[in-house]
């Protein structure tokens, strides 16, 4: 009767420590699965600034800039003598291509988004996840 009650706990024993097992491996999956929806979530969050009011729309405003001073060469080329190359509101051509090229408001959007992808510095938090398993080990007595 002892021996059937040893074999028993035994067999207890073993069922108890696969258990445990698979526990643990349930929660690496998990941690794993959490931090791979986080990086996924700040990569998304990422891509989503490029696209809206930062250094894309920038771009664009240069653009249309050059667009505009190109319409206003083609007119002052047009006047000829009459006009010379002075823009209607008096200012030279010259001088609105160097306002132009000394505009660096693309240049700060571009070192802002690169340090976002350098992994610019930031505080590390501990995910609800992370505090989850904590207090389950806890409970566990692991």
């Amino acid at each position: 009767m002892q021996n059937a009650s040893i074999d028993k706990l035994y067999e207890g024993m073993q069922v108890l420590e696969t258990s445990i097992m698979d526990a643990k491996s349930k929660k690496e999956q998990m941690i794993a699965r959490a931090r791979t929806a986080e990086s996924t979530q700040k990569v998304n969050d990422m891509l989503s600034g490029v696209s809206g009011n930062t250094s894309m729309d920038a771009f664009k405003r240069m653009e249309d800039k050059v667009e505009a001073l190109e319409a206003s060469a083609e007119v002052s080329a047009e006047m000829g003598a009459l006009g010379g190359n002075m823009l209607p509101g008096g200012s030279d051509l010259e001088k609105e291509f160097k306002k132009l090229e000394a505009a660096d408001s693309v240049d700060d959007e571009l070192k802002k988004m690169k340090g976002l992808l350098g992994g610019a510095p930031e505080e590390k938090k501990k995910s609800s996840v992370d505090d989850e398993l904590e207090k389950l080990k806890r409970d566990a007595g692991l």
